[in-house]
Order: structure tokens, then C-alpha cells, then sequence
């Protein structure tokens, strides 16, 4: 077996570290290795945000959301604005409500809070994806062999297993990140987690916070406009629920609070639906960028 592995938090901090995203929040590789032991191929960097308490900073090229008029953390005037410490993330800690309101759950968070609670997810899908990938394997290869497959034909087979992460958007003091978890054996599968946070106002941020009160029916637009354009270059591809409804597989009905995104490099969120959640297998995750409406 084969490992290699960098578990030590300030070497990892030394090393892994991105910039400083406007003194407020920061990205670290705080764990990367890879692992050979003959069944599986596992290469893993695992990230985690660190919070930096009781700073403000701002940036006019952070995305305005709705009721706030800097994300920043920074009103215009160059007050900043009072705030309570409390925090909303649905994927960390109860349910996002709409408007920027906090949530019951998440009443209260601190910097630290969120810190910790962003982090413990990340480690818990991290270790969760490679204990519930080797299970998986095992029982494959004792079925194949329990079934009169010889070693001659099993090959010397693995599976690989991949971790990883992309900060997708990092201005002022919002942060897009994806946590991507992949496995490939008989068959390839890939999973992807987005966190969007504004760790100035102590809390995930929502579509609705991007594209305005009326962000379920311009998004709904923007994405069916965009399935028929690619589905009329692209004769091969499908779209259930708008360019096909024949088969009677829902597809795409609507984007809604818990919808997946992730914020780009110009401040839209770009809408994310899984493998055979709106289309075949075959043409993997779908991404819509969708335009935010002028201010």
C-alpha cells in the first residue's frame, strides 16, 4: 500500500492556503493525500474555511443581493452595518428562509459556528463518499468471485476514488465553493456539494438573494430558453419535461429555495441539476448560467 499523506495543520495552511477573500474567510487544503492498496485508487484534498472574526472589508465587485446594497459587508455610505452574529445555511444547519431572515435553527451562529459547522459537513460527506465507495466495491468483487469469476478474469481491477474542490467565486466577503466526490469502477458516478456564503452577514445566500423576489420565474426562463437552444444545436440531446415530454418523466419542472448553484467569476449563480435529474446519464451534470437582472 502505497500513502501518502499531509495532515499537518500548518504545513497544510502554509501550503494549501488561497488569498485572503477580503480578510474575512479563507480556503485551506487542510488535508491531501493519495492512497494505493491494490483494490482502490483514492486521491483526496480536503478543504475547509477559516472565518477571521471582527473584520470588515469590501470590494465593488462583490454581487449586490436583494436588501442589502453591498455583500461586502459595507454599506455605500461606508458604515458598516450592525449585525447580530446569527447565520442561515440550510445544508449546515436547518432550513434557509427567504429575504435574508434567520432561520430558528441557525439563530445565534457565530463566525465560529459557522466555521465549524461548514467544516464537520465537508469531513462527514468526504468520509461518508469513501467508506460507502469501498463497501460498495467489496461486495462487487466477492460477488464476482462467489459467482465463479477466476483472478485471470477479474484483471487486477480498482476502483477510483476522487475528492476534491473548486472556490468558484471569492470577492469581498462571499465565497463559492464546490465539494466534488467521484468513484469509477463499473460504472462512474460523481456528486457535488455548493456552498455560497456571505460570512459579513453570517449566512448562505439563496438565489433569491442574487436575482431578486422574482428569481423562480426568471431563472425558470433563462434555463428552458437555454435547454431548447442546446437540444436544437445538439439533436442528440434531451431535455425531460421541455424538449421531450413523451416518455412522461417529470425532468425540469422548476428551480426553487433548495435548487443547487454555484456563483462565477461574474457574480451570476449558475444553476446545477445532477446526472438523470433533468436528462439522460450520458450528458452528466447540467450547469445554467443564469444573467442577474439590472439593478
Amino acid at each position: 500500500m502505497t500513502v501518502g499523506v499531509n495532515t499537518n495543520e500548518v504545513l497544510a495552511k502554509e501550503l494549501g492556503q488561497l488569498p485572503v477573500i477580503g480578510s474575512l474567510v479563507r480556503v485551506l487544503t487542510i488535508t491531501s493525500y493519495h492512497e494505493e492498496d491494490g483494490d482502490h485508487d483514492i486521491t483526496v484534498n480536503v478543504p475547509e474555511i477559516e472565518v477571521e472574526e471582527n473584520q470588515t472589508a469590501g470590494t465593488d465587485d462583490a454581487p449586490q443581493t436583494e436588501g442589502t446594497s453591498q455583500m461586502e459587508g459595507t454599506s455605500q455610505t461606508g458604515e458598516t452595518p450592525q449585525t447580530d452574529g446569527t447565520h442561515q445555511a440550510e445544508e449546515v444547519s436547518g432550513e434557509t428562509t427567504s429575504g435574508g431572515e434567520e432561520s430558528p435553527e441557525t439563530a445565534g451562529m457565530s463566525d465560529a459556528d459557522i466555521e465549524e459547522a461548514v467544516n464537520a459537513q465537508i469531513q462527514e460527506i468526504v468520509d461518508s463518499h469513501i467508506a460507502q465507495a469501498k463497501e460498495k466495491f467489496a461486495e462487487y468483487k466477492e460477488a464476482f468471485f462467489a459467482t465463479g469469476g477466476t483472478e485471470e478474469e477479474w484483471g487486477g481491477r480498482t476502483m477510483d476514488i476522487d475528492v476534491d474542490y473548486e472556490v468558484k467565486y471569492q470577492e469581498g466577503s462571499v465565497l463559492s465553493l464546490e465539494l466534488s466526490t467521484f468513484e469509477g469502477w463499473v460504472a462512474a458516478q460523481e456528486l457535488r456539494y455548493y456552498y455560497n456564503i456571505d460570512v459579513a452577514q453570517n449566512r448562505e445566500l439563496t438565489l433569491k438573494d442574487l436575482l431578486g423576489g422574482d428569481y423562480v420565474n426568471i431563472a425558470n426562463e433563462s434555463i428552458r430558453q437555454q435547454m431548447k437552444e442546446r437540444a436544437a444545436a445538439d439533436e442528440n440531446l434531451v431535455y425531460w419535461g421541455v424538449t421531450e415530454t413523451e416518455s412522461g418523466i417529470d425532468g425540469f419542472v422548476s428551480v426553487d429555495e433548495d435548487t443547487d448553484f454555484y456563483i462565477n467569476a461574474d457574480g451570476n449563480p449558475v444553476v446545477c441539476f445532477g446526472e438523470y435529474e433533468i436528462a439522460p446519464g450520458f450528458m452528466g451534470i447540467q450547469e445554467f448560467e443564469i444573467e442577474r437582472p439590472d439593478e
